[in-house]
């Protein structure tokens, strides 16, 4: 099996969303600040974002807060010339045990991680349905610790 060029895919879609008169509404789950500066820069000369910081996988609960609050600072702090929004949902990390139950011991990239993954994006995609989004994506395949081919 040859895997797709996504990059292509989005350039298309980039020449589509182009000739629209307004800026598309996107959600952005980040699932951190560094992976985020890039993409943010990339996709807000193209799309109104809205980034979310889900990520019920990290914990203590104060790690999770100050994550968020980088992803914020982050925010905040670039020169974008466009207004980016925020969400950082409560701190419940329930879903996460649930899903991860039998799989504790598993290296980086095991069936954890796509359980994982697909909890993480699950909950975007229901957000930007419920907040009437254009598109959502993900951060996560910046990271060269994971599988992008996956992700997509």
């Amino acid at each position: 099996m040859s895997k797709l060029n996504y990059q292509k895919q989005l350039e298309q879609t980039l020449l589509s969303i182009e000739k629209q008169s307004i800026k598309a509404k996107l959600l952005l789950h980040s699932c951190c600040a560094p992976c985020s500066s890039y993409v943010l820069e990339y996709l807000s000369q193209y799309f109104e974002i809205t980034v979310l910081y889900y990520n019920p996988n990290i914990s203590p609960e104060e790690e999770y807060f100050i994550r968020g609050q980088e992803q914020k600072r982050l925010i905040e702090q670039m020169s974008l010339g466009t207004k980016i929004s925020f969400l950082l949902p409560a701190y419940d990390p329930t879903p996460f045990f649930a899903i991860s139950k039998g799989h504790e011991k598993e290296p980086e990239g095991g069936q954890r991680c796509c359980a994982c993954f697909n909890l993480r994006l699950s909950e975007t995609a229901k957000i930007a349905k419920e907040q009437g989004f254009d598109f959502f994506t993900t951060t996560l395949s910046i990271s060269p610790h994971k599988d992008a081919q996956l992700l997509n």
